[in-house]
């Protein structure tokens, strides 16, 4: 009776007060999260946008395949003929460009904002596409393979800090996986175009599709906010509270005060402290008011502790006024905590690629063509996309409810075995077995390792190193992504039926590391119950070192300023 009753007058307190946990989500943040996905809709269109088309992008009609034919009146070609190796290499320098891009948004986060930055990387996709679609060489063809990998892959880490420092903690695994939900809606819908494309005019138009959600996004974009932690980071408060407020149904300033947590005194440091009633795992979610209380006033205290020795540490740092600033990738490992998180979040990003997921959306319908003549290869290569959507969308509806951890070792496990399965069918020639053995590849990437890495990127880290940890995850993510583009080709025809071997292997490595990213990822992030005040004083000892570093930087600076003016006047005086 007394637990009853006390469970009811904290539902009733919570109602009373406001509490957004109990009021749902804000349509304004779907809304949000849908146009900041549209930029992953894009890279997933750019990613399958060479699958069905492949044929008369090499081939010219009517002639031998190393023939060129051109458009009548014009110098257009109506094919560029590729080896194997350029084109491999060409379908890989996608991955290239997503490289690339991957090491240019964090500054450009930092620096502009998740949602400027987003909206300024889309002019990448409207070169690329003009680039592409007006292909004369397969130099021209490759450089626009190029800008359309910057854009896809610097979307794939704005995207994902975005969403999730704007979306409410209970809901954002599902919310941060609809970036990976438009990725597949991109593939699919690419694929249903190149039905109809699949022509020497079809693969330039097919090509110059990716203009539509670069535009539209563009477009949209403004009408989004920016990101309350960015926001705070950069000392933006009033507009972080407002911008919040829009996010939010009912009393904010709970959820906001743990996102600025300033001192009653003047703060030394302004940033997002660690989460004490979030995480990313249902069963650490569900904590007591005293075990939230019992936190709070340990990191309160240690943070007044942290507040003292910095004040004495340097009292005319620029810090008291300007807080920390974004880590970089250097410094980001330097912390030995977060450079060993980051190493095993640049595993589980390798695993996302090297299992053979890309291998299967680059050419699948070179594999199926190896049994089905060419139209029905096209159309089995669309029903395995459609089966990618619908899987993601399933995974959306499962990932907050049986956390990360356990999807991804229910994924790799299952890919491991559906590759053997897809060995045993190439080998006896098993036509069905073979469809069905890579959509069930498809559907068990898709609720598990399609979604959670790029979870784990965004929820593990503060808000001032989530923009490095994200650039080196994505930055492996891609690598990997152009090595499985460039080599695979190649693998087929040394490999033969045995070629989905190799990622059985790489499934299995992806189940060990997990145990590790999972131990480690809780031990920074989210604190869940009084015996967990430890882990913030970890964290706390962390953002210390990091805002020491930043004041011997600058009393250095200092030192090297009044050096350089005593040299100064030391040579007026001998001149």
């Amino acid at each position: 009776m007394f637990t009853s009753s006390t469970k009811n007058g904290s539902e009733n307190s919570n109602k009373e007060m406001g509490n957004p946990k109990q009021d749902g989500i804000h349509p304004f943040v779907i809304f949000c999260s849908v146009v900041a996905s549209t930029g992953t809709f894009n890279a997933g269109v750019n990613t399958s946008a060479l699958n069905i088309p492949a044929y008369f992008i090499r081939n010219c009609p009517g002639v031998e395949p190393s023939d060129i034919t051109y458009f009548s009146g014009t110098g257009l070609p109506q094919c560029i003929p590729m080896s194997d190796i350029v084109w491999g290499f060409a379908t890989g320098m996608l991955a290239f460009g997503g490289l690339l891009g991957a090491i240019l948004a964090s500054p450009m986060a930092e620096k502009m904002g998740r949602r400027d930055a987003m909206c300024f990387i889309n002019i990448t996709f409207l070169i690329g596409a003009i680039l592409i679609s007006a292909a004369t060489t397969s130099t021209m063809f490759i450089i626009g393979r190029v800008f359309v990998g910057i854009g896809s892959g610097s979307m794939s880490v704005l995207v994902s800090m975005y969403i999730a420092e704007i979306a409410p903690p209970k809901q954002r695994g599902m919310l941060v996986g609809l970036l990976q939900l438009f990725a597949t809606c991109g593939i699919l819908a690419i694929e249903l175009c190149g039905l109809g494309l699949q022509s020497a005019v079809g693969w330039r138009i097919s090509s110059a599709i990716t203009i539509i959600p670069a535009l539209l996004q563009i477009i949209l974009l403004p009408f989004c906010v920016r990101s309350p932690r960015w926001l705070i980071n950069h000392n933006r408060t009033d507009e972080a509270y407002k911008a919040l407020s829009q996010l939010r149904m009912g009393d904010i300033d709970a959820e906001f005060n743990d996102m600025t947590h300033c001192s009653s005194n003047n703060t030394v440091i302004q940033h997002s402290p660690p989460s004490l009633i979030s995480s990313t795992d249902n069963e650490d979610t569900l904590i007591t008011d005293q075990c939230v209380k019992h936190q709070k006033r340990s990191y309160n205290t240690i943070h007044n502790d942290m507040v003292k020795t910095l004040s004495e540490a340097s009292s005319s740092s620029p810090i008291k006024k300007e807080g920390i600033k974004a880590l970089s990738l250097t410094q980001l490992i330097r912390i030995p905590i977060f450079a060993k998180l980051t190493l095993k979040m640049m595993v589980l990003h390798a695993g996302f690629q090297l299992c053979g997921i890309l291998a299967i959306m680059y050419y699948s319908t070179s594999i199926f063509e190896t049994t089905f003549d060419g139209s029905v290869a096209a159309y089995v290569t669309v029903g395995v996309a459609s089966v990618f959507v619908v899987s993601t969308m399933i995974g959306l509806t499962m990932v907050d409810r049986l956390g990360r951890k356990v999807l991804i070792l229910f994924s790799s496990i299952a890919m491991g075995i559906s590759s053997i399965l897809m060995t045993v069918a190439l080998v006896f020639d098993i036509p069905v077995f073979q469809v069905i053995c890579i959509m069930l590849f498809v559907a068990t990437f898709a609720v598990g390792l399609g979604i959670c890495p790029f979870l784990f990127s965004s929820e593990s880290f503060p808000t001032y190193a989530v923009g490095a940890a994200c650039s080196a995850s994505l930055m492996t993510n891609w690598l990997c992504n152009f090595m499985i583009g460039l080599l695979f080709p190649t693998m087929m025809r040394g490999l033969g039926d045995y070629v989905f071997i190799p990622f059985a292997g790489y499934c299995y490595r992806i189940k060990i590391s997990l145990h590790v990213i999972h131990a480690c990822k809780k031990a920074i992030v989210a604190p869940t119950g009084a015996t967990n005040a430890n882990s913030v004083a970890i964290i706390t000892y962390i953002q210390v070192i990091v805002a020491l570093e930043v004041a011997k930087h600058a009393q250095m600076i200092a030192i090297m300023d009044s050096i350089q003016a005593t040299l100064a006047l030391r040579i007026a005086i001998f001149t």
